[in-house]
């Protein structure tokens, strides 16, 4: 059995999505349909993070998930607390015969352990099984960030994931401090770290990531 404390920490900057907020549209050129956003996005970056208000919507934001989402980029999707898990499990069922392997991962909002049990039971139930589930999300202080919240690794995983909404006009001392506040808040191996901020800031987070050795 592999000894995950022998793994080392590696944090992996990635996006949430936001169509129709400030911080999420200014990344795009000006007039790019909103569903050209995601392609656009996936010449930068490989991964995203989409919120319940996202993917359970009725009329996806993005448009049809089969042409909006490509090939090379991976989804994790935020299941809200209050999300029922059979109705659930149902919408995505649905967006994963859209987009196949591109679904990556849950991230469960803050619920109990039996919560997380049934997202994972009716997963299974609906044939996605393999798609990754986090346990639920925990809300953690976090240096330069407005709020955080942890998604510990599921039994038998290695690294778990973060959500991290940074304080407005962070400067490169501020996102320094954010790195190195979410090095030092434990844990092993691949760890993705979920920014709700312009995308173009992950960039400068991989930077400092790999100057202080955990990028």
């Amino acid at each position: 059995m592999t000894n995950t404390a022998t793994i080392p920490l590696r944090l992996h900057a990635a996006g949430v999505a936001g169509p129709g907020a400030d911080w999420w549209d200014r990344f795009f050129p000006e007039g790019l349909p909103q569903e050209w956003q995601l392609e656009y996005y996936t010449h930068y970056y490989s991964r995203l993070l989409l919120p319940g208000v996202v993917w359970a919507n009725a009329e996806p934001p993005f448009g049809d998930w089969a042409e909006a989402v490509p090939s090379a980029l991976r989804l994790t999707l935020e299941w809200p607390a209050d999300l029922a898990p059979q109705a659930g499990a149902e919408q995505v069922r649905v967006l994963a015969q859209a987009i196949g392997d591109r679904l990556q991962a849950v991230a469960p909002g803050p619920m109990g352990p039996e919560g997380v049990a049934a997202i994972r039971a009716v997963m299974e139930s609906v044939g996605l099984g393999h798609v990754r589930v986090y346990e639920a999300g925990e809300s953690r202080p976090l240096a330069s960030a407005e709020a955080a919240w942890f998604y510990p690794p599921g039994l038998n995983d290695q690294g778990g994931a973060w959500q991290v909404e940074p304080r407005a006009g962070l400067d490169a001392p501020g996102w320094r401090a954010l790195v190195e506040a979410l090095s030092q808040a434990g844990g092993t191996g691949e760890t993705l770290v979920f920014l709700r901020a312009r995308p173009e800031r992950l960039s400068d987070f991989r930077t400092i990531a790999a100057l202080l050795g955990v990028g």
